[in-house]
């Protein structure tokens, strides 16, 4: 008969990608000064390097953060459009989007400190994601702003 080897529910899966995890706090930092494209997939990414037992939540979240702008987006213009919202606060309703991406980023953190925490305890060597970051503020940004995408994928990815 053999063994199974005893695994904590919050224990981290190592992968091939180990080598690449970062303190999630870089990712957050991405989504707030480089736009909810980059951070997302950051995190998503650094889900898998951390081998994050919760990383299906985490994705899901991801997604969330996706189709919720999306629909957010397509609400206010059907409100706008009927009447139901008068052109002054549309500035308010679309508070909505940064008040969505933020609270999903802020929640996705939470979900992978815990585990980045263990990856640490355990003698994971995480890298160092400022430069990555400062490189997304300043350039990925800058060629987000400079593209003539069509304006829900900038809502997305802004």
């Amino acid at each position: 008969m053999a063994a199974l080897p005893y695994r904590l529910p919050d224990e981290p899966r190592p992968s091939g990608l180990s080598r690449y995890a970062v303190d999630p706090l870089w990712p957050l930092l991405t989504l707030m000064l480089a736009g909810g494209g980059f951070g997302l997939a950051w995190f998503a990414f650094n889900s898998a390097a951390l081998g994050s037992p919760t990383r299906g939540r985490e994705w899901a979240c991801v997604a969330l953060s996706v189709f919720g702008t999306v629909a957010l987006v397509f609400t206010i213009g059907v409100l706008l459009g009927s009447g139901w919202l008068r052109p002054e606060h549309q500035a308010y309703a679309f508070l909505s989007l940064l008040l969505l991406k933020v609270g999903v980023a802020y929640t996705l953190y939470l979900m992978q400190q815990r585990c980045f925490e263990i990856f640490e305890h355990y003698g994971g060597e995480p890298r160092n994601g400022m430069p990555l970051m400062i490189l997304l503020a300043v350039v990925g940004r800058g060629a987000l702003d400079m593209t003539g995408w069509p304006m829900m994928l900038r809502m997305v990815l802004q």
